[in-house]
């Protein structure tokens, strides 16, 4: 039997979601993407420096991830858990990471 194509509604690439602010790059592997929403959630501004216009307090979600990279993965690779109370996911992505998101994100 012959397989039918996809309709594919919209093709939204990692490049532009991270260009677009949808997207946020991280730098604790495997965790390489975090959504703009988990972000804004479990961040704080702290303040303005000369080099950078705003300083945000990532300590939080820091936390969030080394627990979140704790919790057993299922054999799709995927994480379900929550931090202070929010319901979590951290999942496999398209740019060999992982990415954390709340599940309304998806």
């Amino acid at each position: 039997m012959a397989q039918e194509a996809e309709n594919i509604i919209v093709s939204y690439t990692d490049a532009q979601a991270l260009e677009n602010g949808v997207l946020v790059a991280w730098d604790t592997p495997p965790v390489n993407r975090v959504t703009r929403s988990v972000f804004d959630h479990f961040t704080h501004p702290m303040g303005n420096s000369p080099l950078a216009s705003v300083v945000i307090d990532i300590t939080s979600l820091r936390r969030v991830v080394h627990t979140m990279l704790a919790v057993e993965a299922d054999a799709d690779g995927w994480r379900v858990g929550a931090y202070e109370g929010k319901p979590l996911w951290l999942v496999p992505n398209e740019v060999s990471g992982l990415t954390l998101m709340f599940p309304e994100d998806y």
